[in-house]
C-alpha cells in the first residue's frame, strides 16, 4: 500500500497531525470515565498504528526497514514500544500507580524533534 505520490516530509505532517489529536481525546476520554489505563491504552494505540501507516506510505523500502532495525534497537520491537514495554519502562523510571499511565499518554503525544528537523517540518 505504499503510497509514492507522498513525500517524506508529507508523511510526516500526517503522521504528526494524528499525533496531535491525542490531547483532546484524552480530554474526552477522561470526561467519559475511562479509566488512566484505559486513556493509556488509546493513546499508545492511536500513535502506534499512525507509526505502522505512515510507514505503509513510504515509497523507499530501504528507508522502511532503517525504521524497523532503529525500532528494533531501541524497543526490541520492529514495529516500535509496545504498550507493556513502555508501562515496564515507566515503572522503571520509578514512577506507580496511574502516573505511569498519564506518562504514556503525554509520551503518546510527544515526537522526534529531530525528524521534523531533517524533514524541515
Amino acid at each position: 500500500m505504499n503510497d509514492a505520490s507522498k513525500t517524506n516530509a508529507e508523511i510526516r505532517k500526517w503522521y504528526l497531525e494524528q499525533v496531535a489529536q491525542i490531547p483532546e481525546l484524552n480530554e474526552q476520554w477522561s470526561a467519559q470515565g475511562l479509566s488512566a489505563k484505559e486513556r493509556a491504552k488509546k493513546a499508545w494505540q492511536i500513535r502506534h498504528d499512525a507509526r505502522l501507516e505512515a510507514r505503509e506510505m513510504m515509497a523507499d523500502p530501504e528507508e522502511i526497514e532503517d525504521l524497523k532495525q532503529r525500532d528494533i534497537a531501541e524497543y526490541g520491537n520492529e514495529d516500535g514500544p509496545t504498550f507493556e514495554f513502555l508501562v515496564q519502562e515507566w515503572r522503571e523510571a520509578g514512577l506507580k500507580g496511574n502516573a505511569v499511565y498519564v506518562a504514556i499518554i503525554e509520551g503518546a503525544r510527544r515526537t522526534n524533534k529531530g525528524i521534523n528537523k531533517k524533514l524541515e517540518i
